[in-house]
Order: structure tokens, then sequence, then C-alpha cells
């Protein structure tokens, strides 16, 4: 082999390394680009979930703190009045609208948890209401039936409330890399 082709050759060999090299660099730096805008999407998905979550898991302990008042109601004569049944009434309404931000910022697992606790918590300010009216009628089987009810209900939040913030957590812990 002369001299010649033996330096065309070698430079052939060194340019299609070169430009291995810069394909391979240029592919990695694409894959780091994408690893990187994913973070950072999730961590942009992250706080604002993280603040609504946190909002909707406070509102719902206050009910359930009320709830517990009325479920024990006995114990706690004055606890049935007009001010407490409309508070509790109002603390079920935010949820409501709470529960409308969950939704918003997903994901569906949580929505759906969340919609359990915001159902349950209209179910229970019924709960309360016809409770206030039986006492206010001296129905006194009435208002035991209903006092279970509530206790039941009191209980029933609890476990979703607990399901809720193992769902949430969940899924602010999901960094997206299983997809």
């Amino acid at each position: 082999m002369d001299a010649g082709l033996a330096a065309v050759l070698g430079a052939l060999a060194g340019s299609i390394a070169t430009i291995s090299a810069a394909i391979a660099a240029n592919r990695s730096q694409r894959e780091t680009a994408r690893f990187a805008a994913r973070a950072e999407h999730q961590r942009q998905r992250r706080e604002p979930r993280h603040g609504v979550y946190k909002e909707f898991i406070a509102h719902a302990s206050q009910l359930r703190e009320q709830l517990d008042i009325f479920a024990n109601f006995d114990l706690y004569p004055n606890s049935v009045t007009d001010e407490t049944v409309k508070r509790y009434n109002d603390t079920a309404k935010v949820l409501q609208g709470k529960w409308v931000e969950v939704g918003l910022v997903g994901p569906g697992d949580v929505s759906a948890s969340s919609k359990v606790i915001e159902q349950l918590g209209r179910k229970s300010a019924l709960q309360v209401n016809r409770l206030q009216w039986f006492i206010d009628q001296g129905s006194e089987q009435r208002k035991i039936e209903e006092q279970t009810a509530i206790a039941g209900s009191s209980v029933q939040l609890t476990e979703l409330l607990d399901k809720f913030i193992d769902t949430a957590q969940a899924a602010l812990d999901d960094d997206g890399s299983l997809r």
C-alpha cells in the first residue's frame, strides 16, 4: 500500500470516528435535556398540587373534627346549635369548592378519592341538619338514630381522609420515570 492511500484511509477513519463521537454526544445531550425538561415539568405540576391537596386535607380534617362533636353531642350538651350547624354546613360547602380544585389538578385517582370525601361531606351535612331538627322536635329515637349515623360517617370520613392522603402522597412522589 502506498503512503498516499494510507493517508487517505487514515483521514477517513479519523473523520468517521469524529462524526460518530459527535453523534453520540448529540444524543447524550438531547437525552439529558429531555430528562431535565421532564423533571422541571414534574416540579411545576407538583407544587400547585401540593398546595391544593394541603388545603383539601385541612378542610376535610376540620369537617371531621366538627362532625365528631355532633357524633358525641351527648358529651357536649350545647353543641347542636344554629351556629354550630351553620358552621358545619359552611365547612362542607368550602370542602366542595376544594374538591373542584383537586379535580382540576388531578390526577384521576386523587380526584376520585377527593370526590368520595366531598360526597360524604354533603351527606353528613344533611345528617347534622336532621339531628338538629330531631332535637328541636323532641324525637328521642330519631335523634339517637341520626347520632349513630353521624358517628358512622365520622369513622368513614377518617378512613377516606387517610386513603386520600396516601393517594395524594403517591401522586406527589410520582416523578414520571415509570411511564
